[in-house]
């Protein structure tokens, strides 16, 4: 039976503990208030962080997911999920059950988008994260599964399956120049799927047509939010969701239909990778934890410096974060680039436009802040 709190009553405790849930200290954690706030960074300018919740939270047993990185796929999300499991204290990624799931399940446990997993309930879940254990500094689960960015009806999912902890979670979503994920997407995503005898340039002349096309079958035009939603979100093999994945507005406004913009943070890749540091600090702040200590950022490419040791360790980096299945480095032409970024650009703008609304007001940004310091052309070319 769970210890009882000061400030809980001894039927909500025993209703806890009849349910398997349990929760640990409230506020910020003691790494958090030793680490502090760096001065002039995001995590000191967004000062609407919500207060008062619980810093772990225990669910039949186990330490369950409370920080949700939803994307978006090929964004630098991979890289993101790595540095905050190894460099912000009290961070737990998943145990894949061995034999029975991939490797990668380490990562993204695919809860909420896999109906035959979502069906197993919220103990199958959480059994795939490590035990509670009684007088535990706080630790903070992690998935990172960016299919519940990009999925429809996600954020309705995970806002029913925590009911009663839903303050507890985090939301962070990493975005690009959505023409750089298309080509990031042919090089991992589409090799894997295969092409279908593409090179990048025709996939993408095919992909823009065929968008078009069923757009106007629905009634849509290119520059419309709905198509994400609509079923031109995903074309046909081997064109798949390359390209509006990339539209990021209507995922994330699905994610503040259901959570306080104060639960959701964003981030941009370009920053990610020019500012690492500054950023993960940022992030452990707005998880209520702190940089585990000594631990150098994996693309501090800027802290790495021009020096030859500086070099070395980059191409280490960037050999040890490149995606088992890239086919390398690839380009696209000048037509094919002005073709993509063209189609983006209004998509940009309604990015934009949503950071400026007042639902998305309070929401958590970095290393920029407030998130509607943001612009178009910041993000286009990598520079915020």
């Amino acid at each position: 039976m769970l210890r009882r709190r000061p400030r809980s009553s001894a039927t909500i405790a025993a209703l806890l503990a009849a349910l398997g849930v349990g929760r640990a200290q409230t506020g910020p954690s003691n790494a958090q208030a030793a680490l502090g706030t760096p001065t002039g960074s995001a995590a000191s300018r967004n000062r609407h962080l919500p207060m008062g919740v619980p810093a772990s939270l225990c669910l039949h047993g186990h330490v369950a997911p409370t920080i949700l990185l939803v994307g978006a796929q090929k964004c630098g999300s991979s890289s993101l999920w790595f540095d905050l499991v190894t460099q912000v204290e009290g961070t737990l990624k998943a145990r894949p059950t061995p034999g029975l799931e991939p490797g990668y399940f380490v990562k993204e446990q695919h809860f909420f988008d896999q109906d035959e997993r979502f069906r197993q309930g919220m103990a199958f879940y959480v059994s795939h994260y490590p035990t509670c254990t009684r007088g535990a500094r706080a630790r903070y689960a992690i998935d990172a599964t960016p299919e519940y960015l990009y999925f429809p009806g996600m954020a309705a999912r995970v806002h029913a399956a925590y009911i009663g902890h839903r303050r507890a979670l985090r939301v962070i979503v990493i975005v690009r120049n959505p023409t750089d994920r298309v080509l990031s997407w042919y090089g991992h995503i589409g090799a894997w799927r295969g092409h279908g005898n593409l090179s990048l340039d025709e996939f993408v002349h095919v992909s823009l047509r065929e968008l078009r096309a069923c757009a106007a079958s629905h009634g849509l035009t290119t520059e419309s939010d709905e198509l994400w939603a609509s079923p031109c979100r995903r074309l046909h093999p081997p064109l798949y969701d390359a390209l509006t994945g990339g539209l990021y507005a209507p995922q994330i406004a699905e994610w503040l239909r259901w959570f306080p913009a104060s639960q959701l943070a964003l981030v941009t890749f370009g920053g990610y990778i020019k500012r690492t540091g500054e950023v993960l600090h940022d992030l452990a702040a707005f998880i209520g934890q702190g940089r585990r200590s000594g631990a150098p950022a994996v693309h501090a490419r800027a802290q790495a410096g021009a020096s030859k040791p500086g070099a070395r360790q980059r191409q280490r980096l960037a050999a040890a974060h490149k995606n088992s299945w890239s086919m390398g480095q690839a380009v696209f032409n000048v037509t094919v680039r002005a073709a993509l970024t063209k189609f983006y650009w209004p998509h940009v703008d309604s990015l934009i436009a949503l950071l400026h609304r007042p639902v998305a007001e309070h929401m958590f940004s970095t290393p920029f802040s407030p998130a509607s310091a943001l612009t178009a052309r910041g993000l286009i070319d990598g520079t915020m």
